[in-house]
């Protein structure tokens, strides 16, 4: 029986069953109404057609087609991977280089990290489908999804020692040029098409600036302006020229990268399989919701764990969907849940308004209390703010905290609670001129510009910054 067979078997029988069972929660609920399967099993096969063929085999049983033992870990000579980094690097603009270094990280990930590799084969069923659509309509180097390995081991909710987030690890500044919003409630950083959407103007704008794969790399990794001016200082214009001259973490960024195209690639050969990951584009769907909804509520009334709703809709960063009057936010949920929530949308708010206010503006301050061991230093960490805003609104004189005391914190602004409350920067119309300096890039200006983002000062200018030149002068636009 081919898969197709498998999946239409599979879908009629699990309509039947919701049609018959159907779904009903606490006494306290009215009683849901069943799925409508006929329309469930449609949106599955139409799903199904356009992403399912994309996905890797997951049954070991035809994937070792060498006959490995199961603990078995192989060991290649350096002229075999040598000749299997030549066979990826004719499809890719990437230079997949074997050297020394490239097989110090291939040992790395083919011995030490062989359940880790295991999971991100499986994960990549349902991350790369999505990437390389968002990649090919940017025109750049599918193998840009390996990256996402390398950053966040395909975690949305990943999040460094220096609080950057998400699976691309945008760090709040650099999100905030590239239009991602980060919050008391959300963080964009961490919604895997936003996210996605911003790396992709990211390496465009690190291209136009280097002219060289590699160095977009080194860029990503160590930032433009520390890269740049390592290879002025040191008369360079190639990364592995470049390499002994820059910090740990980003000599080791481009082996690393190569590695994980080489392992993902030839994973079988090294008898690494996939460990199945439970979500797939073909099962989750997404819907507007016109109200605030914690993930409790959805968990109760639709019967979804709560693990699921997290990792489904990593956007959210309290078990709340806040929504403003007016406005909607998205949700994500299992494909065979989709009908209930539509059908039954109107019990769902009502249900959820008898402990969750209505609407709920996503800048809105949240309500730290303090517990033993915090002080103001680490309160600020946690939210990525600064202790003078904290000082600030909440009207503290000195930084001596009691356990147990409230205080209010506006996470993911630089301005004053007023100015927290605007929804989005608007621009009055006016612009300032801005001369052009040495080692300046448009990346840098934006970011000295409060609400300015690469994209609006390439728009205003009609310039990327490979043109700009010290003396030029520039537009800045003036923020109402």
């Amino acid at each position: 029986m081919n898969f197709r067979v498998h999946l239409l078997v599979f879908t009629l029988t699990f309509a039947s069953f919701l049609t018959v069972s159907g779904f009903s929660t606490d006494s306290t609920l009215h009683k849901f109404e069943p799925h409508d399967s006929y329309a469930w099993c449609m949106d599955s096969l139409w799903m199904a057609e356009q992403f399912d063929s994309q996905l890797l085999e997951l049954d070991t049983s035809n994937l070792n087609i060498f006959g490995y033992a199961k603990d078995e870990i192989p060991v290649f000579s350096d002229s075999i991977i040598s000749l299997r980094l030549e066979k990826l690097n004719e499809q890719t603009p990437f230079q997949l280089v074997f050297n020394r270094h490239v097989a110090a990280q291939i040992k790395i990930y083919s011995q030490r990290y062989r359940r880790h590799v295991s999971t991100m084969l499986g994960k990549s069923n349902f991350y790369f489908p999505l990437f390389e659509e968002i990649l090919d309509r940017y025109n750049l180097p599918l193998e840009f999804k390996y990256l996402a390995v390398v950053e966040s081991a395909l975690k949305p909710h990943a999040r460094s020692r220096s609080a950057a987030t998400g699976l691309w690890q945008f760090m709040y500044a650099t999100g905030k040029i590239y239009d991602l919003n980060v919050t008391s409630y959300i963080d964009e950083r961490s919604d895997p098409i936003q996210s996605t959407i911003a790396a992709c103007d990211y390496f465009t704008f690190l291209y136009k600036m280097f002219n060289d794969w590699e160095l977009v790399l080194a860029a990503y990794n160590g930032g433009p302006g520390y890269v740049s001016r390592a290879m002025t200082k040191h008369g360079v214009s190639d990364f592995w020229s470049l390499r002994p001259f820059l910090r740990k973490e980003t000599q080791n960024y481009v082996p690393k990268f190569i590695a994980v195209n080489y392992i993902m690639n030839y994973a079988s050969e090294h008898n690494i399989y996939p460990i199945e990951y439970p979500y797939l584009p073909s099962h989750t769907d997404t819907v507007s919701v016109s109200q605030s909804l914690k993930f409790i509520h959805l968990s109760e009334t639709l019967n979804i764990p709560m693990e699921v709703l997290r990792e489904l809709n990593p956007i959210y960063k309290r078990d709340l969907i806040p929504v403003a009057k007016g406005k909607k936010q998205l949700l994500t949920l299992p494909v065979e849940k989709m009908v209930s929530f539509v059908k039954n949308e109107s019990l769902l708010y009502d249900y959820a308004t008898k402990d969750q206010k209505k609407y709920v503006e996503s800048d809105e301050p949240i309500v730290h209390r303090v517990v033993k061991g915090e002080y103001l230093g680490k309160i600020a960490d946690k939210y990525g703010v600064r202790v003078s805003q904290i000082k600030s609104w909440n009207k503290l004189k000195s930084t001596n905290l009691k356990i147990g005391q409230k205080l209010v914190v506006y996470v993911g602004t630089r301005y004053s609670p007023s100015q927290a409350k605007k929804s989005a920067v608007s621009f009055s119309g006016k612009t300032i001129n801005y001369t052009i300096k040495s080692g300046d890039t448009l990346w840098k200006i934006a970011n000295l510009h409060d609400g300015v983002t690469v994209r609006k000062l390439e728009e205003i200018n009609n310039i990327s910054s490979s043109d700009l030149k010290p003396g030029m002068v520039i537009k800045i636009p003036k923020t109402s």
